[in-house]
């Protein structure tokens, strides 16, 4: 199978809302975001970000064929740090390192493109299948966060 990864781009921005409303639809416990208020909105956050080519903030997908497939979002928190959000794998495709994969190309970007020291991102505590991809990728617990969530993990990693 086949898997190309890619920035999205302003052509996409229609399978992203479609793929990023399953995926709050499908998964509302792994998400801070719901269906029931985002499928209201006219546009997405992101879907307005791949709109008009943001450049500090960029949605990366997975495509089989045309098909999108997997999302991993870095949005620029500060000039040293970067932060993942909205990373979710099609169930379908589970099992086969595509969220690795996501992972190593945000990694890419923000060392490349954004030239940030770090990368977060917070993931919900029962969400084990993404903190084993995360922690492949390199990232770790932090447990000295002030406002850290008693039901979500803080991660970091340090380019």
């Amino acid at each position: 199978m086949e898997i190309q990864y890619r920035a999205l781009m302003p052509e996409d921005s229609f399978q992203y809302r479609q793929v990023r409303l399953e995926s709050l639809k499908l998964h509302p416990e792994c998400f801070g975001s719901g269906y029931t208020e985002q499928v209201k909105l006219p546009k997405l956050y992101f879907e307005r970000l791949i709109e008009d080519s943001s450049q500090e903030n960029i949605m990366l997908g997975a495509f089989h064929g045309s098909k999108l497939v997997g999302l991993c979002g870095v949005v620029t928190q500060s000039t040293k740090t970067a932060e993942i959000i909205q990373m979710y794998v099609d169930s379908d495709y589970r099992g086969i390192g595509l969220g690795v994969n996501l992972l190593s190309l945000a990694k890419k970007y923000a060392s490349t493109r954004l030239k940030v020291a770090a990368l977060n991102l917070i993931v919900y505590r029962n969400n084990e299948s993404a903190i084993r991809a995360y922690e492949k990728s390199g990232f770790q617990v932090v447990e000295s966060m002030s406002d850290f969530n008693e039901n979500e993990y803080y991660l970091a990693f340090t380019i």
